[in-house]
């Protein structure tokens, strides 16, 4: 499974790095400076491969141009496929791969980006399908924004294509088990993007704050590591953090606080607690399960954090700071947040901390990490394809050869880059990604069941849930039912 490799991943990615000086003199074409054409070949063996080899391991093509659709709703993404000449970890192991693929399979990368532009990446693919032209081979593209279009029949089911095994260890196991309805997988995620995994959901927390507030408080790292960091836990130790900096009896974003969070938190906690707006049953199919008293204890508890006088909804603040300013200039002791922004911190003089998303109890037998599918991309291909084995054959190489390069080089930058700062924050890392799983009704937004919970906190609405799903459910129960039966129908094309 993909996120239980990222450790001996990253001691491979040492054997890797040899080949950075060697790679710093390549000569790349100045007509073209990304690097998508005219790759020269590897300066240096790729680390050890795995016994696990990709269907084809010998294909090979004539300068197959393999196009690749990227849209993002975030303008800040992951960089997967092309290469910028600017001799990092990540950008080599970019060349690398791209080089290996020309080299020994004749592959040639030709990427779309339309970063920031989701909307257009949903449009090329409906388009590619309403003409009939294979216009991608493969597409990373926002997840609200793929969703009805695999509903649609849009796109490929990835299971179907013969030369395509979602069962290797460069696929994500649980997010393929989570996505799956009626044996159908329309999108998933793998080694060969990264648009899942910086969109993490986690907790930062500034430890010389921390120190200074809370200077009998409890070892965070030892609370996650007991299962003990929960909800409550978070509560205990940003609660007494409050203070009227510029003592005008107003407290807005230029005051301090324990905690700055955002609206998305409500189905973050949900999710971390193990609770989905829908699963798939044991006959395949979508079932709704968010109408349960759990979910009810659930947004009361976090409803509760979100309103506390300790706790700030930078979604809902007034006083003009932005939201990035209020955690690194210490207006916030904790942050709510994802990975895709931890990087904004990276040059604060203080040190921070990041943690997994609590869990809702201690009762719980084991984490829930999932990922904002507001922002991350998936991983799909497109029902319109020039050649079925071709495409699945190469995306097939393209994931086992970024299991061994670009994956165990996102870890190290994410680690020691750019992100996190200490051995602790490391632990929790790898919680995070080894318990990732999928939520198959946030991604659909099944009877927009995700509007309803960000409204519900943007509105400062308390201890009326029940009520509140009670007034969805039956929008959401029709769309389910309708989900169901569109997928179903589906699996007859193939």
């Amino acid at each position: 499974m993909k996120a239980n490799r990222f450790l001996s991943a990253f001691l491979a990615l040492l054997l890797f790095l040899g080949s950075v000086l060697l790679l710093a003199s390549c000569q790349k074409d100045p007509a073209d400076p990304k690097g998508t054409s005219d790759l020269t070949a590897p300066q240096e063996t790729l680390p050890e491969e795995s016994d696990v080899l990709p269907v084809n391991p010998d294909a090979k093509y004539e300068d197959y141009s393999f196009k690749i659709l990227v849209a993002t709703r975030s303008s800040r993404p992951p960089q997967d496929f092309l290469y910028k000449d600017d001799q990092s970890v990540m950008d080599k192991a970019i060349y690398d791969r791209n080089a290996t693929l020309l080299e020994k399979h004749g592959v040639l990368l030709d990427v779309d980006e339309r970063i920031g532009k989701h909307q257009e990446g949903g449009a090329l693919l409906e388009k590619s399908y309403s003409a009939s032209d294979p216009m991608y081979d493969y597409a990373v593209v926002h997840t609200y924004t793929l969703a009805p279009i695999a509903s649609n029949g849009e796109l490929y089911d990835m299971s179907e294509i013969p030369t395509l095994d979602l069962t290797k260890p460069w696929w994500d196991q649980t997010m393929t088990a989570g996505v799956k309805i009626a044996g159908s997988v329309f999108f998933t995620s793998g080694d060969v993007s990264h648009c899942v995994d910086d969109y993490m959901y986690c907790v930062i927390f500034n430890k010389a704050m921390y120190q200074e507030k809370v200077p009998n408080g409890p070892d965070v790292y030892e609370l996650v590591r007991e299962g003990k960091w929960t909800l409550d836990a978070l509560a205990e130790v940003c609660s007494g953090v409050k203070d009227d900096l510029n003592g005008d009896d107003i407290m807005d974003s230029n005051d301090q606080y324990g905690l700055e969070l955002w609206c998305d938190e409500m189905y973050a906690s949900i999710q971390a607690a193990g609770e989905r707006v829908a699963k798939v049953n044991d006959d395949g199919l979508i079932e709704l399960t968010l109408g349960n008293p759990r979910v009810t204890d659930i947004v009361d508890k976090f409803t509760s954090i979100e309103q506390a006088d300790w706790s700030i909804n930078f979604q809902t603040m007034t006083g003009g700071k932005g939201w990035p300013a209020i955690f690194s200039e210490g207006n916030a002791m904790f942050l709510m947040s994802l990975f895709n922004e931890v990087s904004r911190f990276r040059d604060m003089d203080t040190d921070y901390g990041i943690l997994p998303n609590p869990r809702f109890d201690e009762k719980q037998d084991r984490w829930y990490c999932t990922f904002s599918a507001g922002l991350a991309s998936v991983s799909c291909v497109p029902y319109v394809l020039a050649d079925v084995e071709r495409t699945g054959t190469v995306l097939d190489l393209l994931g086992y050869y970024s299991s061994q390069t670009t994956s165990p080089a996102y870890y190290q930058k994410t680690l020691v880059g750019e992100k996190v700062r200490d051995e602790e924050s490391a632990f929790c890392l790898d919680i995070i990604f080894k318990n990732k799983f999928g939520e198959i009704g946030h991604y659909y937004t099944i009877g927009n069941l995700n509007t309803v919970m960000y409204n519900y906190v943007k509105n400062g609405q308390s201890g009326a849930w029940a009520s509140t799903y009670e007034a969805a459910r039956s929008a959401a129960e029709a769309r389910v039912a309708q989900l169901n039966a569109q997928i179903e129908k589906l699996k007859k094309q193939y």
